[in-house]
């Protein structure tokens, strides 16, 4: 079949951006299946990146809104990344990406010998916060269980994905996404992107 049609990316763009809480590729995958279509594995990566910037033209379109809280939501990430500044954090998923809404979590990733320290860093502050665990695939084949923190931080919510301090130098796999290496930006990157916004 080849890549996506343009069809199938924008119906799945609008699904995407009703459907905060689902995966791309899950989007992706439901709007060509409403279309009466199937999507060519080989081309997964490149469909992903292509819907990316699908719903980031139907935000601005269709959802204007979306500009001021993807702002905000950044300007909050880089206040996390500086309260976590020893860990060496890193943004990711849909804050970065620019396609995050009010509902949308500001997702960090940090670098510690033990997830112990960052706990130690949320108790001396008094931040109250659920844990979890979650599983990152490497482009090695090697799989990787890191321990997760979520908190309220105002109005926004702040997930805390706590990695082995040497796994900085490698991004963890795209969730489904053909192989394709996640995206992180560090402090000075995000920095880049609000100055880019602004100017």
């Amino acid at each position: 079949m080849g890549a996506a049609p343009l069809e199938v990316l924008r119906v799945a763009a609008r699904m995407a951006a009703d459907s905060p809480g689902q995966s791309r590729r899950q989007v992706l995958e439901a709007a060509a299946e409403s279309l009466g279509l199937s999507l060519d594995r080989r081309y997964l990566a490149a469909d992903l990146d292509r819907l990316e910037w699908e719903l980031r033209q139907y935000q601005a379109t269709f959802r204007p809104e979306q500009r001021r809280q993807l702002r905000e939501l950044r300007e909050s990430a880089l206040q996390a990344m500086d309260f976590f500044a020893e860990f060496r954090p890193r943004l990711v998923g849909d804050v970065l990406s620019g396609t995050a809404d009010e509902h949308s979590p500001i997702v960090l990733h940090l670098f510690a010998d033990t997830p112990e320290q960052v706990i130690e860093r949320l108790l001396e502050r008094g931040i109250p916060f659920e844990e979890s665990e979650r599983t990152w695939h490497y482009g090695d084949g090697h799989s990787e269980r890191v321990s997760v923190f979520a908190f309220g931080a105002g109005d926004h919510q702040v997930v805390l994905e706590v990695f082995p301090a040497e796994r900085i130098r490698e991004a963890p796999l795209v969730p489904g996404g053909g192989g394709t290496k996640l995206r992180r930006a560090s402090r000075g990157r995000l920095e880049s992107l609000l100055a880019d916004e602004a100017g």
